[in-house]
């Protein structure tokens, strides 16, 4: 029997793998393709009550229906329109968080939207090889998608502590070796407080610093005793400043120090806390227990290991700017 209309095998092919795609989404699958906090964030996301995964594979049904008939100008109208809630999608991922899984339905959409739109026009010209012209749609999607690819793979270059304890510890602070504010809060910190040190560099001088950290820690120098020692070190020659290991101390110390740029501040040292910090929850302990009892005596300022809870600044440094 003769069929009376196309049909579309390639496109249709994409429309039924990106519906199951939605729908294993929708369930909630068990395999963590997505490596960024835009995931999480995304994933019960839902317009007037409906999931926008419900959304994206009822979607990608009717675009499975319009290719298996040939309907290629609806099809276009239908992907076109997707294309344009999936621009909105992009745009706001753009300024919160890019989620892998979306990346991937994108390119779906835009993949299927070229396919419709290849198919409508060669359809109206009559000629088998005629393109179309280039799509506006297509520009801005392919814009906002190149912002989220570099957003999603930057947010993938993590922070790097100097430090062994960079995954579990509770206290995050980034230092500058030559900041004096630095050197005194890591002369406190050091072995009494769970903290991972993040070194950067507001100077040339510091990455040879933290590359002589480095060397000192590996023979069983603490942080402190590091940095100590380090203040004096020499700059290296040309070739030892551009070896494959500098260059990589240079590339994670610069991550380090975007990271706090991003976080707002252009000063340290750079603190960032997970969770509630003992050091709070034990001061208001005892602001609590002074309340009840004033003739208590108070501790001594060398006896005791926990940091006082004072909301002043006792020193920062940023770049050029004389510490304070």
């Amino acid at each position: 029997m003769k069929r009376s209309h196309q049909i579309f095998p390639g496109i249709l092919s994409l429309a039924a793998l990106a519906a199951g795609f939605c729908i294993w989404s929708a369930f909630g699958n068990e395999v963590n393709l997505c490596v960024t906090s835009g995931c999480a964030l995304f994933q019960d996301t839902s317009i007037a009550g409906i999931s926008l995964w419900w959304a994206g594979g009822v979607t990608f049904a009717a675009l499975a229906a319009a290719a298996l008939m040939g309907a290629a100008q609806l099809g276009m109208v239908l992907a076109g329109f997707a294309l344009l809630g999936d621009i909105a999608l992009l745009l706001l991922m753009s300024v919160t968080a890019p989620c892998v899984s979306c990346l991937i339905v994108a390119c779906f959409f835009a993949m299927i939207y070229c396919g419709f739109r290849q198919v409508a026009h060669r359809t109206r010209s009559g000629l088998p090889n005629d393109k179309p012209g280039r799509s506006l749609l297509l520009i801005i999607w392919g814009l906002l998608f190149i912002v989220n690819v570099g957003t999603a793979l930057r947010t993938q270059a993590d922070v790097w502590a100097i430090t062994e304890n960079g995954t579990e510890a509770t206290v995050r602070m980034f230092f500058s070796p030559s900041c004096p504010s630095c050197q005194e809060g890591i002369a406190l910190l050091s072995g009494r407080v769970d903290v991972a040190f993040y070194p950067l560099a507001e100077s040339e001088i510091d990455i040879y610093k933290t590359a002589r950290m480095l060397r000192l820690m590996d023979n069983g120098a603490s942080v402190a005793e590091a940095l100590a020692k380090a203040q004096d070190v020499a700059a290296p020659s040309a070739m030892a400043a551009t070896a494959p290991d500098m260059l990589l101390l240079r590339l994670r110390m610069l991550r380090n120090k975007a990271h706090v740029f991003m976080a707002g501040s252009q000063t340290v040292p750079f603190f960032e806390y997970h969770g509630l910090p003992t050091m709070l929850k034990k001061s208001a302990s005892q602001q609590a227990g002074h309340a009840v009892a004033p003739t208590a005596p108070a501790s001594s300022a060398t006896g005791s290991a926990d940091l006082p809870l004072d909301p002043q600044v006792a020193g920062q440094c940023a770049g050029v700017t004389p510490c304070q």
